[in-house]
Formats: structure tokens, sequence, C-alpha cells
């Protein structure tokens, strides 16, 4: 997409008097705006066709392509450049260009265009990363691009997402297919570097491509194909001006032949109210609804890009319960490390050192299991016991999800809920070593003067102490709870550290959480005042649905903290098949020891089984070991 300028008008001398300052856009506006555009995007991007990208130059130039103007002007011999930037200034890009090819001739025009957008090195991290990283959670379909460098397929592959095919030029029957098929193809409406034959730069190539008034032929060409785009999908405009050009011609020529037509535009507000008027005019006639940001510099308009596109993404992948709410005012308490000597081995200093200097950084998740509340003792052995007694499948007693499983097989899911929520009411669960350490998190040191970074915390426990002890320590926290069973089966909802309540629908796309803490109810659990039910994994078929889903199930934000982060396991037995997943996942790219599970009194051969997967057993109560590591993280905080 050409981002061409009319002509301006001819200079006026100056006044003599002092003029106002041009008014500025009401930022109010701008906002209400946004938030309209938003709602209807996220309407169109939760349906099963989405949203079809239309990507323009805006987004090449970011990664070292020139735009056309620069480029024109750049491979114009010098008795060209006077006539070439006038043409240029006056919007006629195709003229110009047209120009240019006239005096290289077709075999010049063509080595200009090859060099200026042909094949090059990408660095893979830059395209896994800003707004060409969320493109692929946009687009379950085509994506559509009038730039004719590969930017695109470089950037799909390197996210996981790479296209089926690419349509190059007018070829109706591929685009139709795409359309109708829905398929994630990339169509490059103007052809691509490579290929003369279907590009569409110069006056004669739109001609030729294009048509006109007519054309015999004029329904196999790029009109009839951009007519079908605008007309039969909803289109999202990044990185492109929406200046004078053919693709404008025909947005207005749908939006004036169709009623309720709909697109969408991710646009540069311009500085003054009266520009922005005018373009408001200008995108209204075409049928767009804008998405505004501001930005004076280039490295602005990379980032204001990223953040709407960022807000998109996030709006179509989730569905909201609740808005947020404002938090209680809570005078957070000083919650002073146990006190005593620790009691654990000195063979164990390395391995403390090593996993308190990784908490310092930033780099280790923990992985907390039910003998975090010992001496308490919840959802062990003896509740299944009683479980079997009661529901008469004493020859189960065993294994603790085949229990389950019985019960809810012959007495019905509610039935064992029931018993699930009885156990939890009259267990006297006080907040323990694990729970302290993490509500004194704030309090902790982790470098020049600041707190560990916040981490991520995962857990099987049902209850909710560790929620109720954070929210009155004061700690902000996100909570991210699995749903094993109801109309959120196989989702995660999240509650926002704003309190906003939501259910996550596309796992995939969520890619960031606000700085907090991050915990995450791997089995389910109480929901106690959030407004949904309750769910449990507990049964043997529970445990083996979870594992499948693993790890694509998870958020995307929390399969990046896995295989970045080493995982500590505190009070965890490390016995059902979805832990099994979660750390295997975490592992898959990692040989050698890695994580560390603290549980004491481990069988030999469970030791071994878990050594082969890269974890090492801390043989030690979990309470003892969590205060001492409570007391080392306190202890670095003192001069």
């Amino acid at each position: 997409m050409r981002g061409g300028k009319r002509p301006r008008s001819a200079a006026k001398p100056a006044a003599r008097t002092t003029r106002a300052a041009p008014a500025v856009v009401d930022e109010t506006w701008l906002a209400q705006c946004n938030e309209q555009a938003l709602a209807l995007l996220e309407r169109q991007g939760r349906t099963g066709l989405g949203l079809v990208p239309f990507v323009g130059a805006g987004l090449s130039t970011a990664f070292g392509f020139q735009d056309w103007r620069s480029l024109l002007l750049g491979a114009a011999p010098p008795h060209l450049r006077d006539a070439m930037r006038s043409a240029l200034d006056a919007g006629d890009y195709e003229g110009a260009a047209q120009s240019l090819l006239d005096d290289l001739g077709a075999d010049g025009f063509q080595n200009m265009v090859a060099v200026a957008a042909g094949d090059r090195r990408f660095d893979e991290a830059a395209l896994r990363a800003g707004t060409l990283s969320l493109l692929p959670l946009l687009a379950g379909g085509p994506v559509v691009t009038t730039n004719f460098d590969r930017l695109l397929e470089h950037a799909f592959a390197a996210n996981g997402r790479a296209f089926e095919s690419v349509v190059s030029g007018p070829r109706p029957d591929l685009i139709v297919d795409a359309l109708h098929g829905n398929r994630r193809v990339l169509i490059k409406l103007h052809g691509d570097w490579q290929d003369r034959v279907g590009r569409t730069f110069a006056r004669s190539d739109y001609a030729a491509n294009y048509g006109s008034d007519g054309s015999a032929d004029k329904r196999v060409l790029l009109e009839s194909a951009q007519c079908l785009l605008f007309a039969s999908r909803p289109m999202l405009f990044i990185g492109a001006s929406l200046g004078v050009d053919r693709t404008v011609d025909m947005l207005l020529k749908v939006q004036e032949d169709y009623a309720g037509v709909r697109h969408f535009a991710v646009m540069s507000a311009p500085s003054t109210a009266r520009a922005f008027r005018a373009k408001e005019r200008q995108l209204r006639s075409l049928g767009v609804l804008p998405l505004w940001y501001r930005a004076s510099s280039g490295a602005e308009h990379v980032r204001e890009v990223e953040a709407l596109v960022q807000r998109i993404v996030a709006r179509i992948s989730v569905r909201t319960l609740r808005g947020p709410r404002a938090r209680a005012t809570v005078r957070a308490r000083v919650i002073a490390p146990p006190p005593g000597m620790s009691g654990m081995p000195p063979e164990l200093n390395g391995q403390l050192e090593r996993v308190v200097n990784l908490i310092r950084a930033g780099q280790l998740s923990l992985f907390l299991g039910s003998a975090v509340h010992w001496p308490t003792k919840l959802m062990a052995k003896h509740f299944y016991d009683e479980l079997a007694r009661r529901f008469d499948c004493e020859a189960l007693a065993s294994e603790r999800s085949a229990v389950a499983q019985h019960i809810a097989d012959r007495h019905g899911r509610e039935a064992l809920n029931g018993e699930i929520d009885k156990l939890l009411d009259r267990s006297d669960l006080q907040p323990r070593e694990a729970h302290q350490l993490l509500a004194a998190w704030p309090q902790l040191y982790g470098g020049e003067g600041q707190p560990p970074p916040w981490p991520t915390v995962f857990t099987t426990n049902y209850d909710d102490v560790l929620e109720r002890h954070l929210a009155g320590a004061d700690v902000p926290f996100h909570l991210l709870t699995y749903h094993n069973e109801g109309e959120w089966r196989g989702l995660f909802s999240h509650l926002d550290v704003d309190g906003s309540l939501r259910i996550v629908e596309r796992p995939r796309n969520l890619l960031r959480l606000a700085p907090a803490m991050v915990v995450v109810k791997l089995n389910g659990g109480q929901n106690q005042g959030l407004g949904i039910s309750r769910s449990y994994v507990t049964t043997m078929m529970d445990y083996i649905d979870l594992a499948a889903r693993i790890p694509e199930g998870l958020p995307a934000v929390l399969r990046r903290t896995l295989e970045a982060h080493p995982l500590l396991f505190l009070g965890h037995g490390l016995v059902e098949s979805d832990v099994e997943s979660v750390l295997r996942f975490a592992h898959q790219d990692h040989r050698g020891m890695r994580s560390w599970a603290v549980v004491k009194g481990k069988p030999p051969e469970r030791v071994a089984y878990w050594s082969q997967c890269g974890v090492q057993i801390v043989d030690q109560p979990v309470n003892l070991y969590t205060a001492e590591l409570h007391r080392r993280l306190a202890r670095a905080a003192r001069p």
C-alpha cells in the first residue's frame, strides 16, 4: 500500500498578525472512537470467519525495506529525479513508476524491484516479537498484502503458522478458493518481487491487471478480485495509510454499492483537529472504522501499532464475564522470616544457593502440592480411604483417582464434588511456610534494593488459602483456574489483577499479563466470589483428559514460562499424568537435571524415574526446606 500525498496548494505570503495555534484532536473522542471500533472488531473476530489482515508497506519499512517514494527516487537516474519528485508530490505513483520503467527498460526495472524487495536474512527473534508475531493470532484464514517482499511469509513461518500457499497477482480462482475455504493463504494482490508478470507497480501494470471500464475480461482482473475481497470479508488494515491509490478507489466503490460493509484500520491520528476531521471523513466514506494512535517518530509508530494489535488479539481471544473491580485498600503486613536454625544438611547448601539465585533473577517457577499444608492433611490417603469405605469401593483405595472415578461413574459427578466441598469446609487450613514465603515476596531481596521479579506459581491444590493470604498481604496476583466440566470445560478462567474476570477461549493468544504474581490452579478448585461454578480435576479420566490438553490447552504465557524456567516442586508427589505432561513439556528442550522436587520419603524407584526426567528429589520435609529458603532470601536483603 502506498502512502501517497495529495498536491500541495501554493504557499501564501505570511500574515502580519499572529495566528492561533491549530486546534488539537480531542483525546476523549479518540478513546470513544477506538472503543466503538474495538467492540465491533471483537464481535467479528470471535466469529468463525474472523478477520482478514490487510498489510501495507508500513510493517515492511520497519524491517529496512524502503517505502515506495524512497525506492523510486533512489532508483531514478539524475535526469529523471526532478520530474519524478513532482509526480510523487502530486500523488502520481503510477506515473512516476512508469517513467522509471520507460527509462530503465523492463529488465532494468525488474532488477531494481528485485534488489529493493528481494529475499534477505531476517532476525528470527525479531520476527517472533512485535506486531508481526501477533498477525498469525489474528488470522485463521487468508492474509492480504500489496507488498512485493516476503516478510510476511518468513514471519508466519517463524511463528509456527506457515501459509499453505501464496497467491501472486490477479488469480481469481485461487483467491476465491482461499476466501470460500477460509484457508491460511497469503494473497499478494500486486504480485511478488520475483514475478514481473503478476507485478502491479507502473501505470502500464495497472492498465494490464486492473483493465478499463470496457474490458471484456474484467471479471478475471484485479478490480473484480478486490471488489470480492472488500464486499465479502472485513479487512483490518495495518501499516497502510489509505491514501490515494487504486485500493482506496475500490473501497470507495464497494462502500457506495453495498450498505453495511465494514472494515477496520490501525491509523496514526493527524496532529491537528482540521487534518483529523478530514481523515475521519475520508475513512467514513470508505466504510473504514479507525483505531487511532499517536506517534511522532518511527519508534513510536512501531510501539503504538503493536500495542493496538495486542489489544485486538486480547479482545477476540477471551470472553469477559466481569469488568474491573476496585481493590479493597489493605495495609500490607510485614511478614518476618521464620526464626531459628534451618536444620538443613550442609550438602544442600549448593542447591539452596542456586535456587535463591534463580529466584532473584526471576528464572524459577514454583509448583505447590498438598504437602505444603502439613501437618494438616488434605486430599491425602486418609481422605480417599474414607471415600472408598463410604462408597463401597475399598478394593480401589490404593489408586486415589480410581476411587474418584468410581464415585463419579456410579453416583454422579455432583456427589463427588460435594464430598470434596465437605472436606475443604471441615479442614482447618491455615497459611503455612509456602504461603508465608509467597505473601512476603515484595519484602524479599532480588538485587539492587528491589524485590525479586514476580514468579509463576502452579498448584494442584483445590483450596484457596494461597489466594486469600496473598490478598490479605496486598500482593497483586493473577489467578488462572482450569475448568474440568460445565460450560467452560477444557478452558482457563482468568481473574485479572484489576479484578476483571474472563474466560481464555484462545489459549495460544494470551501472550502477556500485567506485572504481578501468577497463580495457576491446574486442577481447578474453589471459586468463591468469582461468579462461576467450582470444578475439580480428580478422577482418572480427568487426569488423562487434562494431560492430553498439555501444552496446547495452556495459555501461551504459561507455555513460555515453562519453556524458560526450571521448576521447584514443593510438597508434590509427582504422581498424576497431567503433572508429568507439564514437566515433560518444560524439559523437552533441556537435557540433564533442570528441576527439583522437595518431598519426604520418595521410594527409590520413583527417585530413579524422576531423575531420568531431569528432576532431582530433595528428600526433606517441605515446611523446613521452605522456611530455610525464606530465611536465605530475607537474609540477602540485610546490609
